[in-house]
């Protein structure tokens, strides 16, 4: 595989039950402002088992992968086997305050980690590939393959309101919507996006972008779409890189897709995918054979039999050790 064609796969983690991880993010605490309140609540750092499962189905159906990076703060699993996966510590690439709490001073500074090849993947440990996943579902023509499709954001009190609306302004600043939407009209309105579309349909009233769609699945990027970011969003960047915890000033990685996105720097399609919560394995949870992701979010249940539920499907579906395991 030469250079261009390899593919990495990066994925942040931390282990919120590790005894010495929580006596440093308590001792940091009292520095946070009020307003990250609600970014420090205890489930953003919890992990419920969906990484080894997460590791298996990379190795079922993203056989292709190059490097996988797993992005910790001085941990890893037990179970990890280290000669299989590149563990890449925050100091190796943050540039800002550490230790950090703060998501999106990891995610906006993942183009950085040493050794990362120009196209990765992004993928949450909460994500589960469900079936074969190929190359052409990330990158067409060395191009991410992504969604463009506005989505009005619903302001409620939480930070993934402030993240998007942060991310959106940087565009708004930068491009007409009217003059942009000539220019890559293809690629606002396309049968790949299916009924997502309409969301855009019904914003072309507005003089600007009211929001964008983000698809809480795996994310296809470059590192030159970073450092194309870094020229017009260098002071956001950094901004975010000072707070150690989340704060409603911040901005994440969904700031450099739209940036990306509007210059017209990605190939349009939609990865089929399957979006769930914990609490939903309450019950057997059905997955369709054409999806291809499966997202397990967290939504703080935690009770004994919904947990059951959910290790069993995953054991059942995933049961054999994967390479990247001791």
């Amino acid at each position: 595989m030469n250079e261009k064609e390899k593919i990495d796969v990066v994925i942040p983690w931390v282990d919120g039950s590790d005894p010495v991880w929580q006596m440093k993010k308590n001792s940091y605490m009292s520095g946070a402002s009020d307003s990250s309140d609600e970014m420090k609540s205890k489930n953003r750092f919890e992990d419920y088992g969906t990484l080894k499962y997460l590791f298996r189905s990379i190795e079922l159906y993203m056989p292709w992968v190059n490097n996988v990076f797993l992005v910790t703060d001085r941990q890893f699993p037990d179970w990890l086997d280290l000669t299989k996966v590149i563990v890449v510590d925050h100091t190796e690439f943050i540039e800002g305050k550490l230790p950090t709490f703060n998501s999106n001073v990891i995610v906006t500074s993942i183009y950085k980690i040493p050794g990362l090849s120009e196209k990765f993947i992004l993928l949450n440990d909460d994500y589960v590939l469900w079936n074969m996943n190929n190359p052409e579902d990330y990158f067409i023509n060395d191009m991410p393959v992504d969604i463009l499709a506005e989505n009005s954001i619903v302001p409620f009190h939480d930070g993934f309101f402030h993240i998007s609306q942060n991310g959106t302004a940087i565009v708004n600043k930068l491009f007409s919507k009217r003059f942009v939407m000539k220019k890559n009209l293809r690629k606002f309105f396309n049968l790949k996006y299916g009924l997502t579309q309409v969301r855009t349909l019904l914003s072309l009233p507005y003089g600007g972008f009211v929001g964008f769609y983000n698809p809480h699945f795996a994310i296809a990027y470059r590192k030159s779409d970073f450092l194309s970011f870094e020229k017009i969003g260098l002071i956001e960047l950094r901004n975010t890189w000072a707070n150690r915890f989340r704060e409603a000033t911040d901005i994440n990685d969904w700031a450099v897709r739209y940036y990306r996105n509007i210059k017209g720097n990605f190939m349009p399609g939609k990865l089929r995918g399957l979006y769930t919560t914990v609490g939903d394995f309450k019950d057997p949870v059905k997955v369709s054979s054409k999806v291809k992701m499966l997202v397990i979010n967290d939504d703080s249940v935690r009770d004994e039999a919904t947990l059951h539920n959910l290790e069993k499907t995953l054991n059942d579906k995933f049961f054999k050790k994967s390479k990247y395991e001791i």
